[in-house]
């Protein structure tokens, strides 16, 4: 019900602090759907509240690693947040796994674009994996 509220607060009324406090009570109590870990972040975004919705990312791909939105949106999240070389990072592992995936190809497209402006080796000595160690 808490997430149902925060979709027509956030698409309905435009209303990102009540919408976040709804998703944001929805996952304490339990739901992890990954449509409201979305839906949280944007709130989060469009509050202005960018680490916030860095880190509730974060614990929905470690919630759901293999999820291919919520991976995309992390890394256009890290991306958005000047973070490049991280969401190149999280995208090259995901596409590892799923190449076929149509948004990883062009999100990978995206980056070489780019050129050495997302190069993981020029980061600072980080370990961004979105996936459980093996």
């Amino acid at each position: 019900v808490l997430a149902c509220l925060g979709t027509v607060a956030l698409s309905g009324k435009k209303d990102n602090a009540k919408a976040a406090g709804y998703f944001s009570h929805a996952l304490k109590l339990g739901a992890e759907e990954p449509s409201t870990f979305l839906n949280l972040a944007s709130a989060q975004e469009n509050l202005g509240r960018h680490q916030e919705a860095e880190a509730t990312l974060e614990r929905a791909v470690a919630t759901y690693p293999y999820s291919g939105p919520l991976v995309a949106r992390l890394a256009q999240q890290y991306f958005n947040d000047g973070q490049a070389w991280r969401a190149r990072v999280v995208i090259q592992q995901y596409s590892k796994l799923f190449p076929e995936d149509p948004a990883v190809r062009d999100a990978l497209k995206q980056f070489d674009n780019l050129g050495n402006a997302v190069d993981p080796l020029a980061a600072p000595n980080r370990n961004p994996s979105i996936f459980p160690p093996k």
